[in-house]
């Protein structure tokens, strides 16, 4: 049973808001603790998973996107130096798929 910390219902605990007030429950149950540490440790804060964790990690992702920004207008000069315009075509393609794996 979760018991909502707003207006005091007892819920069952395959529910996810109270059937008094609607508000979202949140369960109290912690994993079980690992034998060699404390009962009373403090929960871990959340990081958020989306969210790069250091300015470093950001200057690559934007030092990689401009990589390929260049790594295009080289293609694309190539294309307009010899009049060929074919190798711009699967040169787009491919870098949209490595932009799209690398989440850049």
């Amino acid at each position: 049973m979760i018991t909502c910390t707003k207006c005091g219902e007892k819920n069952s605990d395959d529910t996810r808001f109270c059937a008094r007030c609607n508000r979202k429950l949140q369960s109290s149950r912690r994993a079980a603790p690992a034998e060699d540490s404390p009962v009373d440790e403090p929960l871990v804060s959340f990081e958020h998973q989306g969210m790069p964790a250091d300015a470093w990690r950001d200057l690559k992702r934007l030092m990689e996107a401009w990589g390929y920004l260049l790594l295009l207008a080289g293609v694309a000069a190539g294309c307009w130096w010899y009049r060929t315009w074919w190798p711009l075509y699967p040169t787009v393609g491919l870098l949209a798929l490595l932009i799209y794996f690398r989440r850049v």
